[in-house]
């Protein structure tokens, strides 16, 4: 998925916020909740790989916005060329490997 992150930009622009201890400052006078600046230079510098709906909640109680202000999901383009079909684990499975007729083993075989 195209993940468009543009925090930094938006607390420049609408709130005239340029740094982490700034931002933290404002999260913590809004929410009362302390995320601590190295977090927070990371989620300005890059785009995260995980974003806690806690920390998502917290940024748009302190800015007063919707997630949609600085973050954006899309679908991601049709690869150009021939894609290979994906492959299912039942269909890879050797047959002789898959049950034969049979999901669940019979209770009878068993000697109790």
């Amino acid at each position: 998925m195209a993940i468009h992150w543009r925090l930094r930009t938006y607390l420049a622009t609408k709130h005239g916020v340029f740094s982490a201890v700034k931002f933290q400052k404002k999260i913590t006078q809004a929410t009362g909740t302390i995320v601590s600046v190295q977090n927070l230079r990371t989620y300005l510098k890059h785009k995260p790989k995980l974003l806690p709906l806690k920390t998502a909640e917290l940024f748009c109680t302190a800015l007063q916005c919707e997630l949609s202000a600085f973050c954006e999901v899309k679908p991601e383009p049709p690869a150009h060329g021939k894609l290979s079909p994906k492959k299912l684990a039942f269909h890879n499975t050797p047959l002789k490997k898959r049950a034969a007729g049979q999901l669940f083993p019979n209770p009878t075989h068993y000697d109790g």
